[in-house]
């Protein structure tokens, strides 16, 4: 089984996701992040279910997950899955990696 860990910006995102949808529904909010924290641990198991970033034209060793309208970047290194951005689908996420 992998370790999940997240960096800085992708907790900032989370953060960010939150408060988006908090703003209006908070109880959707809660809702909205149990199920995606629940999404994200099928990781421990399953670490390369994702697609690699390359088919996205992104150059860099990662991998890219879709849950509802967000695109989840992470890397798989050792034992360990590291998320590394979590945008919404209709971001430019090509610069901000």
């Amino acid at each position: 089984m992998y370790n999940i860990r997240y960096t800085e910006l992708a907790e900032a995102d989370l953060g960010e996701l939150f408060q988006l949808i908090y703003a209006d529904k908070p109880m959707v909010a809660i809702e909205y992040i149990d199920k995606f924290d629940k999404f994200i641990t099928l990781l421990e198991e399953n670490p390369f279910m994702g697609i690699e970033c390359k088919y996205k034209k992104i150059d860099k060793e990662c991998r890219i997950l879709v849950y509802k309208n967000y695109l989840i970047f992470y890397a798989v290194k050792q034992e360990e899955v590291i998320i590394l951005r979590i945008l919404n689908a209709h971001h430019d996420y090509g610069d901000t990696l």
